[in-house]
């Protein structure tokens, strides 16, 4: 074990890896008594490997330096892959990978203890359909795990159990064969089902459309019809380009998802599908602001699922796009905008460029962070509280440098605090934020949440 703890330092976060090699792309997902799991790419022996380490509560590294390898690979650039954590706090990772030449799509389970539970090598689920990109994964109510996957200009699933043997035949299409559709995200439902979401797109300058399907547990079959639903597929709009929406639960079966669009213009929606498939918003979801002199773009939502109310927060663009802001937005259960029109300001516009926002709930009020890069080499990790009413209870940078920083993730810990983890430079760091704005550990806070 490599003892380290959560920093009180914004100028001195926990380093994950610091190897010789790029950390790239870190994604964090928390188990419960306050444990959780970080993967990244570490390319420090070429290939860009998939690397995972584990912390308890205090931020105290439970396996060796710098993590352990989980799978060696010979890519020469990267692509987004999965991590998420099944029902027993096994970490549940899928991935591109090209072991003895063959590129596959491989999901691994790691325990506690950093062991391979899926063999050494992991399971191959992908088959030979042309191009494999994009996938995800996420673990089910019942205790088993789905990947999904990009292969060729189709969107495939796969089903495996707590062994890791394939369920699901030599796996099922989700998309409609009829079209084009990329991978987007997939998250757990309820009675061992999950949500998929998609990206359409049949050309790089045609329009980009969303769409999702409920997979049911015992053989896949599509819950919302026999093709996917349109999330957002007006006759006139697309996503920006590049845009592959995460989405989060609604704990009730159905989800929250959350895009931008390059048309008609730049701008942040929401819309929230009930566990048989409804829209419970206006079709093609409901603009977060309505101010048409500045733009909106990387949204992301938290969900309070005892109000029914979704936060939602975004970088916002003067219209020529030289200077940003953080804003935000609450929706109440029917999707009516609480903020006004226009959204509240979080962080206001300035010639700082803002990017990654982060969003999560603790203790029922949203906690937002974001990157902020006043110029090249100067960029700082930034973080607010806002209360229920939009307004910023305090403002606070959980990671200060003169370098670069970039791919910000986040994820709330079961403790009731605020974690993220970033790659600054080339070394991968991370950072504690607890519910007051402090750094550390060491705290017992006024609101009576002990975080000892």
């Amino acid at each position: 074990m490599c003892q380290a703890q959560w920093s009180d330092d914004a100028f001195n976060n926990l380093i994950i890896s610091d190897r010789s090699g790029e950390q790239a792309q870190a994604k964090m997902v928390a188990a419960e008594n306050g444990f959780s799991y970080i993967s990244w790419f570490d390319n420090s022996d070429g290939g860009y490997d998939v690397y995972l380490q584990r912390l308890d509560a205090n931020g105290n590294a439970q396996w060796a330096q710098n993590g352990i390898l989980v799978a060696s690979r010979n890519f020469s650039s990267t692509q987004d892959y999965g991590l998420a954590i099944d029902a027993a706090g096994h970490a549940l990772l899928a991935f591109r990978n090209d072991r003895d030449g063959n590129e596959s799509i491989t999901g691994q389970k790691i325990n506690s203890q950093g062991g391979l539970m899926w063999g050494v090598n992991g399971v191959d689920v992908s088959g030979n359909g042309g191009i494999l990109a994009n996938p995800k994964i996420s673990g089910t109510t019942d205790g088993q795990a789905v990947i999904i996957w990009t292969e060729g200009p189709l969107v495939k699933a796969q089903r495996l159990d707590v062994d890791g043997t394939k369920l699901w035949s030599d796996g099922i299409t989700v998309s409609d064969p009829s079209s084009t559709f990329i991978s987007s995200d997939i998250q757990a439902s309820d009675q061992g089902q999950v949500i998929v979401a998609m990206v359409e797109s049949s050309g790089f300058s045609s329009p980009k459309h969303l769409f999702a399907q409920k997979l049911a547990a015992l053989d896949g079959a599509g819950l919302w019809g026999l093709n996917p639903i349109p999330v957002f597929a007006p006759a006139n709009g697309s996503l920006q380009f590049g845009n592959f929406p995460a989405f989060i639960s609604d704990s009730m079966g159905g989800a929250i998802f959350t895009w931008y669009t390059s048309s008609p213009s730049l701008n942040t929606w929401v819309q929230r599908i009930d566990t048989n498939g409804n829209e419970l918003f206006d079709t093609d979801g409901i603009e977060t602001s309505t101010n048409q002199a500045q733009l909106r773009v990387s949204p992301t939502s938290s969900f309070d699922p005892l109000t029914k109310e979704i936060y939602t927060f975004w970088v916002e663009l003067s219209n020529n796009q030289s200077q940003a802001g953080i804003y935000g937005q609450k929706f109440d259960a029917m999707g009516n905008r609480q903020w006004t029109n226009d959204g509240r300001v979080v962080a206001a516009i300035t010639s700082s460029a803002r990017s990654f926002v982060q969003n999560l709930l603790i203790n029922d009020q949203p906690m937002v962070a974001w990157i902020n890069s006043r110029s090249f080499n100067n960029d700082s990790i930034e973080a607010s509280k806002v209360n229920t009413n939009g307004e910023v209870i305090w403002q606070t940078e959980i990671g200060s440098n003169t370098s670069t920083d970039s791919r910000l993730n986040s994820v709330a810990n079961s403790q009731g605090f605020g974690m993220f983890t970033w790659t600054e430079n080339s070394d991968l760091k991370a950072q504690n934020l607890n519910p007051n704005g402090s750094l550390g550990r060491d705290l017992i806070f006024a609101d009576g949440f002990n975080q000892q």
